[in-house]
């Protein structure tokens, strides 16, 4: 059994009180149990003015965590603020570490870190912390670490942060922040975590299909045998070449194991291609869809209240992509605000991703893990 404990603060500039306040709230001496990790969410600025260290060196556990548009938890919420969040069991152990910076690959890093961590059981789940990364897909860090692991369920988030150039996106692992290294979290023991997700409703998805003809990595070249940017200019999405209409436009992607992962356009390049945040396998069928502000926030409180049925006493951890804060418009709030209207004083935490790592279910107990955009995941602990 894990129980969660939850704080939250907007005071960036003095330590003391930042930590006097957080302290007050989580009430370690009376509540804290056997194991404890902490997971710390914030705005940049909180890195800059060193309450992010100071809290984990006041913390008797390991911390890990990134930087965030905003988040929440029941008592509070604000784009300018800090949450941390502890998961604390006699029965379930946490065992965590931060990889080396990552440059081109993945591979020896992650396979680096996976073995320092020492594991002695089979994980019950993974919660990995990955760096925003230009040249390397948040997708390869979640691929290498289901083959690492024998495919344990993964649960987790890509860092992001206000910057337009996302400059000031960190990890962190005890207290050090971290621009190009992931931090991972493994929950070993009596767990039994449960998860949902939803991206986009189904009558939101255009109708037409097309097929990924050309791809590397996270650039669609082609579709139907014409680049990209040409196809979505012949069924009237573009037109010379400007495709500013996408950024509010999911391409959802149908894999041929019956699963299904939903990406995020953030430009297109000199070729006509597409680049998305996050790999596209070549012969997966995708199509478009839409995505507003009644669509994020009737969504995100249909799955809270689905989760809510099967919860009983339990603490959700929540994160909701980045794109769906932007479709809020003059209301970027109002998908916290819709999570405190169904949750209440549940313990839980809201935080705004980069990219959602997600064990998508595939029938028989079987799972295969993604990194989705557009997403809103739920982990009930």
């Amino acid at each position: 059994m894990i129980k969660i404990l939850t704080a939250f603060t907007e005071e960036i500039d003095d330590i003391e009180q930042a930590l006097a306040e957080l302290l007050e709230q989580l009430d370690l001496d009376h509540k804290s149990l056997a194991n404890s990790l902490g997971i710390i969410h914030c705005f940049s600025d909180f890195v800059d003015s060193g309450v992010v260290r100071a809290l984990a060196a006041k913390l008797p556990f390991d911390t890990v965590g990134c930087t965030t548009l905003s988040a929440s938890i029941s008592s509070g919420m604000g784009q300018i603020g800090l949450t941390v969040t502890v998961l604390t069991s006699d029965d379930v152990g946490f065992a965590c570490g931060v990889s080396a910076p990552i440059t081109a690959s993945v591979d020896a890093p992650l396979t680096e870190l996976y073995g320092r961590i020492g594991l002695k059981e089979k994980p019950v789940m993974l919660m990995p912390f990955i760096p925003f990364l230009f040249q390397v897909g948040g997708d390869e860090f979640v691929d290498k670490l289901s083959a690492l692991s024998g495919g344990v369920p993964a649960f987790g988030t890509l860092a992001i942060s206000n910057e337009t150039d996302f400059s000031r996106t960190f990890t962190f692992y005890n207290g050090e922040a971290y621009p190009a290294s992931m931090a991972l979290a493994v929950l070993t023991g009596n767990a039994a975590p449960e998860f949902l997700s939803v991206s986009v409703n189904e009558e939101n998805i255009l109708k037409q299909k097309a097929v990924v003809t050309g791809t590397n990595r996270n650039i669609l070249q082609s579709i139907n045998n014409m680049p990209a940017v040409k196809y979505l200019e012949s069924i009237g999405l573009a037109k010379g070449g400007d495709i500013g209409g996408l950024a509010s436009m999911p391409f959802i992607i149908y894999l041929e194991d019956g699963s299904i992962l939903t990406r995020a356009c953030i430009g297109a390049n000199e070729e006509g291609a597409l680049i998305l945040c996050g790999g596209v396998p070549l012969n997966s069928a995708v199509a478009l869809a839409t995505m507003g502000f009644e669509d994020v926030i009737g969504s995100t409180g249909n799955k809270i209240r689905e989760a809510l049925a099967a919860a009983k006493d339990r603490g959700f951890l929540m994160y909701s992509c980045a794109a769906r804060n932007w479709s809020l418009g003059l209301r970027p709030m109002a998908e916290h605000e819709k999570a405190k209207e169904c949750l209440g004083d549940r313990p839980y935490h809201f935080v705004y991703s980069g990219g959602e790592v997600f064990p998508f279910p595939l029938g028989n107990g079987r799972v295969v893990n993604h990194l989705q955009n557009d997403s809103l995941i739920i982990c009930l602990l």
